[in-house]
């Protein structure tokens, strides 16, 4: 694949009972080196078998920077059950700065592993406000530290809808604080799904909450605009 020019490709989905992390890292290389740079718009990629477990020193795989060339990118959807993606907020920022017209961006990481993240809120929150047109994410976060004030102004993003956030286990106490914040930055977004962890039940409830009140003024708004 490396060796060949591939000058219109547009769409690459591979999908395997099992990819090795040597196996993944070679794949993403050979995918940066086919000189579709300026054409290719999705980009599946799935390892799905669960029965291989992440060994304890296994490396973490890194694909975004293979992608960054790819600045007509849409679509990336990686599933890798039985390997560990890592994602930063420099890493984040660096790929939604690259691809202004992505619309779906998807990590589903390790299928129930501890995902190996350091995306915070903040981090999140900054890399949308360079993506108006996302309509979807799935991306593992790191909520060890909450480091947005729900109380201050938000920069709301209008056009996501679909949103889920993996992550290890964190405080129940800051349940209510995490709904808040996504009822106000995220407006469109009802809950956040296909998560792992009993705290996101909280998070969804207080979130269902948030939305059930804001909805009487959200109505009454919309009359005196009619009006």
């Amino acid at each position: 694949m490396q060796h060949s020019q591939f000058p219109s490709l547009k769409e690459f989905w591979f999908e395997a009972k099992y990819i090795s992390s040597e196996e993944a890292e070679q794949l993403f290389h050979a995918l940066s080196r086919c000189k579709a740079c300026l054409t290719l718009e999705k980009i599946l990629i799935r390892s799905l078998d669960e029965g291989y477990l992440v060994p304890l020193n296994s490396s973490h795989l890194t694909p975004i920077p293979h992608f960054l060339c790819f600045t007509q990118l849409r679509t990336l959807q990686l599933t890798f059950y039985n390997s560990c993606i890592y994602l930063d907020n420099d890493m984040l920022l660096q790929a939604i700065s690259t691809w202004p017209h992505i619309r779906a961006l998807e990590i589903d990481n390790s299928g129930g592993y501890v995902p190996c993240s350091e995306i915070s809120l903040r981090g999140l929150f900054t890399a949308l406000g360079l993506c108006p047109q996302l309509h979807r994410l799935r991306v593992p976060i790191n909520l060890a530290t909450i480091d947005i004030d729900p109380n201050a102004e938000p920069i709301q993003h209008t056009s996501l809808q679909s949103l889920a956030l993996q992550s290890s286990e964190f405080q129940t106490a800051d349940a209510e604080t995490i709904a808040r914040i996504i009822s106000t930055w995220l407006p469109c977004v009802d809950q956040v799904r296909n998560i792992y962890g009993s705290s996101w039940v909280e998070v969804n409830r207080h979130l269902r909450s948030l939305r059930a009140a804001a909805a009487p003024y959200v109505v009454r708004r919309k009359k005196r605009t009619l009006e």
